[in-house]
Formats: C-alpha cells, structure tokens, sequence
C-alpha cells in the first residue's frame, strides 16, 4: 500500500500504478497500461478487402466503394428501382436511397418517372472520358513488359505520342538489374531526337507526319526514317561515352499506329549482334501486347455500339 508523506495526502492508486510504471519503463491510461487501453480502444479491423488495405495502412473509404458498387448495377439494367439495387448489392436502402440521391444530384442518375425508378445519365460518360486507348494499350503492356525483363534483364519502355513529343506511359526500369536509372515514366522526348520519336515518324500516317514536322522533313532526317522503315526498328545509339542507347519497335493494329516499344542498354552494348539477339524479343513482346490489347478494344467498341437495331435507328434519327 502506498505510503502518506507526513503532512500529505494518501497519492492515488491510479498516480501510484504510474509511478511504479514510470519506474519499470511502462506507460499508463486511467489507471491501466497504455498498450492494453489503446487495445479496448481500437475497433476491429474490418473483413476481407478492408482487413488487407487496412494491414497495408491504407484504410479503405466504404462509402466510395458502395457509390460504384450502386453504379455498377446501375450500369446493369436500363431501369432500377430501390429493391433492385439493394438485391444486387447487398446494401440496405437507406444507404442505396442515400447513394442514389447523391449521384441524382450530382447529374449522374435520373428518377425516370418520379416514381423511383432509377437509370443513368449521359454525364457518366465523363468517367471514362481520360480512359483513353493510349491507356488500354498501357493496361494490356504492362504484365508482357515485366515477363520480357525478367527474362532478358533489360528495361523496356512504352511510349505514346504526347503533343509533338513521346511520353513514357510505363517503365521496367525497377524490375531491371541492370537499369541506368529508377524509372523513365513521365519522360517526354523529342521526336527526332529520341528511338521512340524516330520509330512513331518512320511508321505514322504520311499527314500525321506533317503535322509533327510543319516545316518539313529534312534529308538527313529523311534517310534516318527511311533506313528505319527497311530496318522495322529504331536505332539511338549513344551521343557521348557513358551514354545509354536504346532500340524501338511500332505497336500498330488495324492501320492505326498506337505506341513504340523500346529496350535500352548501355552505349557500348548496342552493337549489331545485341540488335540481332534482343530485337526479335520486343517484336514477340510487341504481338503479345496487342493480343491482349485487342479484346479490350473490341469490348470498349461493343460497349459504345448500339445494343439493338432499334437503338442504332434511334440513335441515327438522333444525331447522335
């Protein structure tokens, strides 16, 4: 029992437990110690998906996802009512209501008849609209790309035109030992300057050409794209000693020139015999992107066309 100074009065039992745990290094909180208080304190984490996010320290915002799980079911049906949605989502319809009149006054979803039956509007088209075909290729890319280093060890890069200049859309550099540099994403090269750019002008659209070269195609650029088109591939070869180099190869499907992909390498190894042994893995990592790519695109032209011949006569009368 805790002793009275003379004088004094009897010290806590809580102001004594710190004390005596000051003493042996551990921390209080009314009265208990503080890793079993912060323990009582701390709710559960919650099930599946939040319980790996939240382990991750990357807590989950439940009221976001059920907003898209409501547009995804919403994207289901022409029309949905309250019962509807709450079947396909599992929500309760309150919260659904509650989505629904958020999204109703944001512009996204309409009450058709007044009446509770629920569909979207034309402004979801907005969040899809920076879903572009330059990012599918990039979706389709990526997994191919990782496979090629791993496999080869060197870093390959995808690049789309950007303007008048080529963007770096995505990068192996972290999954190569022997890159030069952490990553190239986000880059932007100029296009006669760079193995991508030289690759997108030797195989672009004759007036797509033009437009990226307004003042003309110079001879000595001209012979560059010549010899680039004979070759099927791009050529950088290093400017000063230490510099790197890089090959590119074109991703084109139906006619339609869509991104270039590169491997770059040390300057003194891009010789003709790395060439002769390294080229023929980007074409066959170039063909395997497009195959995967291909189904993505056919999937987004389905999604756009009209469902009926109904709905494509209407649409004409429309002018849409």
């Amino acid at each position: 029992m805790p002793s009275v100074r003379p004088g004094g009065r009897r010290p806590s039992s809580r102001r004594a437990a710190c004390g005596w745990g000051m003493a042996y290094g551990i921390s209080f909180s009314n009265g208990r110690p503080l890793a079993a208080s912060r323990r009582a304190r701390t709710p559960e984490r919650p099930p599946g998906r939040a319980r790996s996010l939240a382990a991750r320290g990357a807590p989950m915002i439940r009221s976001v996802s059920r907003a898209l799980s409501v547009l995804r079911a919403l994207n289901g049906r022409m029309h949905s009512t309250l019962a509807d949605l709450h079947r396909d989502t599992g929500l309760p319809k309150p919260t659904v209501y509650r989505i629904l009149e958020t999204l109703r006054a944001d512009g996204y979803v309409r009450d058709v008849d007044g009446r509770g039956s629920y569909q979207l509007t034309a402004k979801v088209r907005e969040l899809s609209d920076g879903c572009s075909e330059r990012l599918q290729i990039v979706d389709a890319a990526i997994p191919c790309m990782i496979r090629a280093t791993r496999r080869v060890k060197w870093p390959l890069g995808l690049s789309t035109l950007d303007g008048d200049r080529m963007a770096v859309r995505y990068s192996t550099m972290p999954y190569s030992p022997l890159a030069y540099l952490p990553t190239t994403y986000g880059r932007r090269h100029p296009v006669t300057q760079s193995s991508v750019g030289l690759a997108y002008l030797a195989f672009c659209s004759e007036p797509e050409r033009r437009f990226l070269l307004p003042d003309g195609l110079p001879p000595r650029l001209d012979a560059v794209l010549e010899e680039t088109r004979r070759r099927g591939y791009a050529v950088r070869l290093p400017a000063a000693p230490g510099d790197s180099a890089t090959c590119a190869v074109p991703l084109a499907d139906a006619g339609e020139l869509l991104a270039v992909l590169s491997m770059t390498t040390f300057g003194a190894t891009m010789t003709a015999a790395f060439q002769k042994r390294h080229v023929p893995v980007l074409w066959e990592t170039a063909e395997a992107i497009l195959e995967a790519y291909r189904p993505l695109r056919q999937k987004d032209q389905s999604a756009a066309a009209p469902s009926t011949p109904a709905a494509a006569s209407a649409s004409i009368s429309s002018g849409a």
